[in-house]
């Protein structure tokens, strides 16, 4: 496999896009600003049905190989200042950050709830600790089978684990926020290392235009009728498959795919940060009486991308890049 593998941050990139749009979206409904339930659960089906699972997915798929090159211990030493660390820094400044807003937030917060503990994962920092504990859980399977198995069969198992799971999910859903969305994203994760194997391997344009059609089939299916896990995992699969195409990892590429291959860099900086930036946005504009839904869509959603990137830039140049966890 390449060096970096481009399609992975244009995936990246489309993924966080939405990501900060589902957030603006969410944030909107909650403060009043959207009006109509049909067409906040249709839009809310349609983005969560795959943009969560596909970061679960490209988590995986290089997964292999950094077991290869870590032993556990400093494996596990390395995800927990790489997800654990950010996930407790990034409770205790998004709360505070509600504390602020006093009543303009959406759902306001006293000094009484604060979360010393950041367990249960505090809001969208769920994912995190999800990451944290699939990637723990499939460590620990590993490092029982790396000596039956190699590489290929590995990926194999993880294929067939994958959509087994998705399957029958339905049957297993344990209903606990601590354990449970890692039962649930599970299969997603072992998706990407099944990937990994052929994680550099453009399809044809013929291939491409098919995926898209199905996935856009797909979401048409999950917004009238509802989705499934399978339904998620098939969706996150066709995406990448996409992406694989638009993004042929040249050296120098177009405006559009500098564009996505920027956020997806900065996608771990951007899923931290969106909801302070258009949240303030969202709250700024109400109190000036400004209440147009699309605008304050559009602008929530830029102030979700661009406010992180900044952050980051001004971190760096502070040295705060790591305390921040970013």
């Amino acid at each position: 496999m390449p060096a970096r593998l481009y399609a992975m941050d244009t995936a990246k990139g489309i993924g966080i896009a939405f990501v900060v749009f589902g957030h603006a979206w969410r944030g909107a409904y909650d403060a009043g600003l959207l009006t109509d339930s049909d067409l906040f659960r249709w839009v809310d089906a349609v983005i969560y049905a795959w943009h969560m699972p596909l970061f679960f997915f490209l988590s995986g798929i290089f997964f292999l190989e950094l077991l290869k090159r870590r032993a556990p211990f400093a494996f596990l030493t390395d995800r927990g200042l790489r997800l654990l660390w950010p996930m407790a820094i990034w409770t205790w400044i998004f709360f505070g950050a509600k504390l602020l807003a006093g009543s303009a937030a959406n759902h306001p917060v006293g000094l009484a709830d604060f979360p010393l503990i950041p367990l249960p994962p505090y809001e969208h920092l769920w994912f995190l600790w999800t990451l944290f504990l699939v990637q723990g859980a499939v460590l620990a399977l590993y490092l029982a089978l790396r000596g039956r198995l190699d590489q290929k069969r590995l990926r194999l198992l993880a294929g067939i684990g994958a959509m087994g799971l998705a399957l029958f999910m339905p049957l297993i859903y344990l209903p606990s926020t601590v354990f449970g969305p890692a039962v649930a994203h599970f299969p997603f994760f072992l998706a990407g290392i099944a990937m990994g194997g052929h994680g550099n391997a453009r399809p044809s344009s013929l291939m491409a235009a098919a995926a898209a059609v199905i996935f856009a089939v797909l979401l048409a299916q999950v917004a009238l009728s509802g989705g499934a896990s399978i339904s998620s995992l098939a969706l996150t699969v066709l995406l990448y498959s996409v992406c694989l195409w638009l993004d042929p990892n040249r050296r120098v590429p177009g405006p559009t795919l500098r564009l996505l291959r920027t956020l997806g860099r900065y996608s771990m900086a951007i899923f931290l940060a969106p909801t302070i930036f258009s949240a303030a946005v969202r709250i700024g504009l109400i109190q000036v009486g400004y209440t147009a839904l699309v605008p304050q869509l559009l602008l929530a959603s830029l102030a979700g991308l661009l406010g992180p990137i900044l952050l980051v830039l001004l971190a760096r140049r502070l040295r705060l890049q790591r305390l921040l966890g970013l």
